[in-house]
């Protein structure tokens, strides 16, 4: 249908009509001659002023029990940076106060741990080269044995073996010479006696050195080698056990410095925590604008954005539409929303200031219908379109305020148009009823595009042609005439309309 009679998305005139020659006498209906001209396309749409850029007030505060215990008055004009809400922190600066003192014990904790594994590693370290000392004696004392103290002591046996083995010559000959001085009468029996057991006794001592070397090289030797072999081996055991207990111990306290570092790390991210939580008990503007609560459930008092109030994370407290710079939202029948682009221009008018238009640019177009709404609709699609008020303007125009936007979406130059009024339709057939000399006549046309004002004539006008502007009332009058004559027992037809349906674009 043409103009607002009817269609959905209403397709409007956009600019100034031709002159027209309209004329009436008495006896004569309203007339107009079919001319040449620019053909303006709208679709027009009402719906609500929003802003382009809202930003919202969330409560970032964990849990479900924020109390609210400051808000500035609603509607209050705001700059970005002025405190809107504040929340009750006692409960979290108590959290603060507690965390502070496990953030401090778990720091002090991390230098005591440090100083432990420092003790430890030197401790390991000292009693490494103790042990290390040990084995390098024990080693020194098997070697001075075997290479010194043995070699010592057998050339020192050996040696006074061979003096006793001389003293036994000694004293064997010297019996000898005794036994021949006593036959000699020069010596008594008791001097050969005397000499014989002097003789023996070099002979014993000669035995026992003998017995003693042998001692010394079959059995010491073995034993004292033994036994400095085994005083070493347990030193270089001992270097060992040392080494890996103090690797241990140094490990085992590194574990436990580890431990209290990353156990401050995390007291540090709890306090970190808490004192995040504390910066968000004060929300603060984030542009200038108009401070608006969120009270979408306005029935349930429990419910509503209050001083007093409390309020769970996340929920959102309060709306900061930024008034310098506004839009209109509106709903595009899904028959007309192919023709809407983004970047057409606009006329935006305000309920609230009717003698105002504002210069618009559409903004956005859905690629999907709106499917909030549908139930209401009747399952008719219509999608989300956002046109942008391009104007500084000094009016106070505010959020909910009811406005249409016509949008341009096409312009046809040079072609031939009619007023509406001069077009009626009967069952899907276009007609007009032009004067010629016997008087207005029914001629049959064929229509293009139109808006609320003009109507394009592809077919059965000229330019020139006078055309009267009571086509509905005529085309009323002939063609219940011309069904009653048909006589076929049906239903007169109901009468045409003057708004001609519009071709698919």
């Amino acid at each position: 249908m043409l103009g607002g009679a009817g269609l959905v998305g209403g397709v409007g005139y956009f600019g100034v009509l031709p002159a027209w020659s309209v004329s009436s006498k008495a006896d004569r209906p309203l007339v107009a001659h079919a001319k040449r001209a620019t053909l303006s396309i709208t679709v027009s749409e009402r719906g609500n002023v929003e802003s382009c850029v809202t930003v919202d007030g969330i409560c970032e505060l964990d849990g479900g029990q924020n109390k609210i215990s400051y808000l500035i008055p609603e509607g209050t004009k705001v700059k970005k940076g002025d405190v809107v809400v504040k929340f009750d922190g006692s409960e979290i600066q108590k959290n603060i106060s507690q965390q502070e003192i496990k953030h401090k014990q778990a720091t002090a904790r991390i230098e005591t741990t440090q100083q432990e594994m420092e003790i430890q590693r030197n401790k390991g370290e000292s009693d490494v080269i103790a042990a290390e000392v040990e084995l390098t004696l024990a080693r020194l004392d098997l070697e001075k044995y075997q290479k010194g103290d043995y070699p010592a002591e057998i050339t020192k046996s050996k040696g006074e073996m061979e003096k006793l083995k001389k003293d036994v010559k000694a004293e064997e000959a010297k019996l000898a010479q005794y036994n021949a001085l006593m036959r000699k009468g020069f010596k008594t029996k008791d001097d050969v006696r005397i000499q014989e057991s002097t003789l023996e006794a070099k002979k014993l001592d000669y035995t026992s050195s003998e017995l003693f070397l042998s001692v010394k090289t079959d059995y010491e030797y073995k034993r004292k080698s033994t036994e400095f072999s085994s005083k070493a081996d347990q030193a270089q055991k001992k270097v060992e056990q040392q080494a890996a207990t103090a690797k241990a111990q140094v490990s085992k306290a590194a574990s436990e410095y580890e431990a209290a570092k990353s156990t401050a790390g995390i007291e540090k991210q709890q306090l970190d925590a808490y004192l995040a939580q504390k910066e968000k008990t004060v929300i603060k503007a984030q542009q200038e604008g108009i401070v608006a609560y969120s009270n979408e459930r306005y029935w349930d008092p429990s419910s509503q954005v209050r001083e007093g109030a409390t309020v769970y994370s996340r929920q959102k407290i309060f709306s900061l539409p930024d008034m310098t710079r506004m839009q209109v939202k509106v709903q595009i029948h899904e028959s007309l929303i192919k023709k809407i682009k983004k970047g057409q221009k606009a006329e935006v008018r305000v309920d609230a200031f009717p003698s105002v238009v504002f210069v618009g640019t559409v903004k956005s177009v859905s690629q999907l219908a709106d499917s909030s709404d549908s139930w209401r609709s009747g399952g008719i699609k219509q999608y989300t379109t956002i046109v942008t008020i391009d104007d500084i303007f000094t009016h106070e125009l505010k959020p909910g305020m009811t406005a249409e936007a016509r949008i341009r979406v096409g312009e046809l130059s040079n072609i031939l148009v009619v007023p509406v009024q001069a077009i009626a339709e009967h069952k899907g057939d276009f007609f007009a009823f032009v004067e010629d000399p016997g008087g207005f006549h029914r001629r049959k046309v064929k229509i293009g595009e139109n808006n609320e004002k003009l109507v394009e004539v592809l077919e059965g006008l000229q330019e020139g042609d006078t055309v009267a502007l009571d086509a509905h009332a005529r085309a009323a009058a002939e063609f219940k005439n011309e069904d009653a004559k048909e006589g076929d027992g049906e239903k007169p037809a109901d009468p045409p309309s003057t708004t001609p349906q519009p071709k698919s674009p």
